[in-house]
């Protein structure tokens, strides 16, 4: 049998795409009703809104709708409640080129354009401002402002294990122990402080890194619009300079969000933190 013209609209309907949003409630009612019933499990339900709440946050910020893939293997109900204890969260950052000239509803705050003259100059990776089309887990709080190297983040679920790695001499000395900053970029990359830090949030160390810088911009950007408001900064995973030198940023008096520079991996600097990322591979 052969297709009639225009086959091809009915081949790629997606139903859920023209639900008006007094029918979503409904059915998010209807969920909750079946939920305590019993009929839905909770674990699966919960998963489902975690997605749901992602589609709305990637509509909001690239202006159309994007296919989310489901969360990996790896995530399980058990960590998944563990890691919102600890202050992190999972987001999906879909396969797209966040190109200087792209004009996105949800972009306030691009990188400075020194970033995307590195990229032209191929001084960073050439797919530095990509996002990788994975399933994230970041930690979600606040970076504090900068109190003479005396700051430290809030409730830091880190803070027992860098104590622990100080005294052991594996990262270096600083005034306030427990603190994430004063940390070379190569200390955070160690075998033995990667391990810890790994442990500590239970995640697999394989896929822990930092944020890229065009990832923590996205994510500021998409979800914490504060991390651009305080004048301390992070690293990011980004080599530059073929590895000579790394990127950081975030510094609020030089651009906050959109801020992007470069530091020196064995350097310290008592104002300059990091924020741990884990990348689950894609299915």
């Amino acid at each position: 049998m052969e297709r009639f013209p225009g086959y091809k609209i009915y081949e790629e309907y997606n139903p859920d795409q023209y639900k008006t949003s007094v029918q979503k409630k409904v059915e998010k009612a209807l969920g909750e009703a079946q939920k305590e019933k019993g009929l839905i499990n909770p674990e699966l339900l919960e998963f489902r809104e975690l997605i749901d709440r992602e589609a709305e946050s990637l509509r909001n910020f690239f202006g159309y709708d994007i296919e989310i893939p489901e969360l990996p293997e790896e995530i399980t109900a058990e960590r998944y409640e563990k890691w919102k204890e600890m202050g992190l969260e999972l987001h999906y950052l879909p396969a797209e080129e966040m190109k200087k000239d792209r004009e996105l509803p949800g972009w306030k705050k691009k990188p400075r354009d020194w970033f995307y003259e590195i990229l032209e100059a191929k001084e960073v990776a050439a797919d530095a401002a990509t996002l990788p089309a994975a399933w994230i887990l970041v930690d979600g709080r606040d970076k504090p402002h900068y109190e003479d190297g005396k700051q430290a983040y809030k409730e830091d679920v880190l803070a027992k294990t860098l104590e622990e790695l100080r005294k052991k001499k594996a990262i270096g000395a600083f005034e306030v122990k427990c603190s994430r900053f004063g940390i070379a970029w190569d200390e955070l990359h160690e075998p033995e402080v990667k391990k810890a830090i790994a442990e500590a949030l239970d995640v697999p160390e394989k896929y822990l890194r930092l944020p890229r810088a065009i990832e923590w911009n996205y994510l500021g950007n998409a979800h914490h619009p504060s991390w651009g408001e305080t004048n301390s900064l992070e690293w990011f995973e980004d080599s530059y300079m073929n590895g000579r030198r790394r990127l950081d940023g975030g510094h609020s008096g030089s651009g906050g969000l959109s801020n992007v520079y470069w530091g020196n991996p064995v350097g310290r600097n008592d104002a300059l933190g990091f924020r741990p990322q884990v990348v689950f591979p894609r299915e």
